[in-house]
Order: C-alpha cells, then structure tokens, then sequence
C-alpha cells in the first residue's frame, strides 16, 4: 500500500504502468484456463511479471512495458486484455507501441475473425493517431467488406479519415451511405445532413480558390440540397458574385444570410461593407445594421453599429447607444468608445491610461470558443479545431 502511494506521490506514469500490470495479470489468470497448446507458453509469466515489476520500481518505464506486454500469451481468452493494453498505449501518445501489439494480434492465427476483425479496427485507429492516413483508409476499407459487426464503427472513422485528406467528395459518399444504411433520429438526420453541406462548402471554397467558378457554384447549390440550416453556402455564393464583379448580387446575398441567422453579422461585415462601398450603399448597409442591432440583445452588434454611427458622423446617436450600453452592461469595448467619443472628460493623464487599458484588454481577449471543447482564439472558423465539430464557434462577450 505504502509503495502505491509513493508512485502516486512521485510521478503519475508508474501508477498507469502498475494498473496496466494489474490488468495483464488479471488477463493471464483467465488465459490459464485456456486451450491446452498454450500451456508451455503460461508458464513463464510469472517470471515476466517480476522482471516487469523490478523495471517498474527502476523506473524504467519502457522495459516494464515490453515486459508486461512479452507476459501474456495471446489466445482467445486473453484477447481482449492485449487490446486494452495497446488502446491505453495509444491514449498515452505512444502510438508505435500500440500498432506493435495490434500487428502482433492480426498475425494470430489461433483467433477467430471476429477478434482479428477487433484488432483491425484498432490498428486503423493506431494509423490515424499517427497521421498515417493512407494506411488506415486501406484497412478500413477493408474492414468493410469483411466485417458485418463492425461496418458502422469503420465507417464512420473512413469519414474522419477522408476529412483529414480533404477528401470532401469521400467523404460525402459515405455520410449518404450512413444516412440510407442507419436508423436515425430525427435530430441525428439533420446534423448529418448539415455535415453534407458544410462538406459541399469546403469543396467549393477549394474550387473557388483555384478559380473554377462555375465548380465552386455548383457546389453550392449541393449544399443547399444537402440542408437549409447553415448560411455557409449563401457566403460562398457571395464571394462568387464578387469574383464575377456583381457587388450588388453579393451584398444581397449576404445581407439575406445575416438576416437568416443574426448571431454571423459580425462576421459578415467586413465582406459587406466592401462590397456596399463598391456600389455607395453605405447608408443601405448602416439602415440594416441599426435594424438588426435593434432587435438584437448581443453587445457585440451595439458597438459595430457605435462604430459605424461614429464612422458615418452621426456622433450624437452613437453617443446615446454608448451611455446606454455603459449603464446597462458595462464592457471593456463600451468603456473604450465611450472614451473615444467623450474624449474632453479623458484629457489627464490618468483617465488616457484608463482608456489605452480598456482598449488594450478588449483587443487581447480570445474573440470565439467552442461550445463543446473550449477551445478559444482570435479567429472565426466554421470548424472548430479542437473537436472538429461544425458551427460549435461563438463569439465571446467581452466584458
């Protein structure tokens, strides 16, 4: 007891190769009841597992490793432990190790397909976390086609594999498959129906970066087939009127996307604003903002209009949206304008510094997290790259 707590005290690594130890010796006393071929074998563990200990209590962590995982003859009973060992070996980053121990069950020929099927979609697993993934679609395609148990399973990591290669025409092949193949809730159905979309935007986007207009549109009018529910395709189609010099058509269409979905206004603008100054539809643009902004309780669309209001000279208006933002939610950016516009009551020194510091820390604050990871940063993406979920992205409020 007192030799467990002081691996836990000292570093956490030897505490998960004990439990991993643990777990082949649990493997090994059910492998004893096994197929009497494997007896030979079964007497030599416990030998192992000393050495195994010995390096453990070393410190010497790789050699307890190959010890414990050279312990346990592989058969049928003893199976599944080998696969907990190598998917704990994956979790931890050492991934080499992990496509050892699943190349080693594939070689077996004492075990039955539907283990070998098991170990199969393991090693996929293993290539994907090495980035291998030329070598892990080779075998989940495989998997495919030989296993009925774990189709849905390999299908769905074929998927996340296809996305890494960017491979969007793939991958929306199999989410079609998945969609007929598969019992779906209603809420399921349509998230995947979005993905489709999202992955109809990703290739249009990559069309429409290599010049192929008509492609990109194209494209787009998949998604929309895919599903309404997302502005994305609406984005693409404006920048394709703007790449066919029709700034008219592209702002239309991007105010028609802000109107759908409101909470992408800030996102939206900088593209807007440069195609109503194209056409002089600044006032047209500034009317629809007051509009939304209205009808909207996010503190971020009441300072971009501040800052239009400002920029267009209406500073009275500005002034007033200001000094009701200060009283009712104070921020950060409100505290900044508000300086900005009163600039005669910030003239000492210390009020400038004041002013300088709220500026500086609503600038240096992460602009959007995920919903689902946490993950933050300054920039917006319609994927989050952390957990790779669509649309997950929202805008911090700033305070």
């Amino acid at each position: 007891m007192s030799l467990t707590v002081n691996l836990l005290m000292t570093d956490p690594n030897p505490l998960l190769l004990l439990l991993l130890f643990l777990a082949v010796a649990a493997g090994w006393v059910l492998g004893r009841g096994g197929n009497s071929r494997d007896v030979a074998e079964q007497e030599a563990p416990p030998a192992q597992y000393y050495l195994g200990l010995n390096f453990l209590l070393d410190g010497e962590q790789e050699s307890a490793l190959k010890a414990f995982s050279e312990a346990l003859a592989v058969n049928a009973d003893t199976f599944e432990t080998h696969i907990t060992f190598g998917n704990l070996l994956r979790k931890r980053g050492e991934v080499d190790n992990a496509i050892k121990i699943h190349q080693s069950l594939l070689s077996r020929e004492n075990l039955p397909d539907i283990q070998k099927h098991q170990a199969h979609l393991e090693l996929a697993r293993d290539f994907i976390a090495a980035g291998l993934m030329d070598r892990a679609e080779q075998l989940l395609e495989d998997l495919q086609e030989l296993s009925t148990e774990h189709k849905q399973e390999s299908r769905i990591l074929l998927i996340d594999v296809f996305e890494a290669q960017r491979d969007w025409a793939k991958a929306k092949q199999l989410l079609r498959e998945k969609i007929s193949a598969e019992t779906l809730s209603v809420e399921k159905q349509a998230k995947l129906e979005k993905t489709g979309a999202h992955y109809c935007c990703e290739e249009a986007e990559d069309a429409l970066a290599g010049g192929d207009l008509e492609l990109a549109d194209t494209l787009v009018k998949e998604a929309y087939s895919w599903s309404d529910d997302t502005i994305w395709p609406s984005v693409i189609a404006a920048a394709i009127e703007g790449k066919r010099g029709q700034p008219r058509a592209a702002l239309d269409r991007l105010l028609a996307a802000a109107a759908q979905d409101p909470s992408f206004v800030i996102e939206l603008w900088p593209d807007a604003t440069s195609y109503a100054d194209e056409i002089d539809a600044q006032p047209e643009l500034l009317l629809f903002l007051r509009g939304i902004a209205g009808n909207s309780r996010d503190p971020a669309l009441r300072v971009l209009l501040i800052d239009e209001l400002i920029a267009s000279g209406d500073i009275e208006l500005a002034s007033e949206l200001v000094t009701e933002g200060v009283e009712e939610t104070p921020s950060t950016p409100l505290l900044s304008r508000y300086a900005a516009i009163h600039e005669e009551k910030f003239a000492t020194a210390e009020w400038r510094l004041v002013s300088q510091a709220a500026t500086a820390v609503s600038v240096k604050q992460s602009a959007y997290r995920c919903g689902v990871c946490g993950f933050h940063g300054p920039s917006f993406y319609w994927r989050c790259p952390g957990c790779k979920e669509w649309e997950t992205l929202d805008r911090v409020k700033k305070r």
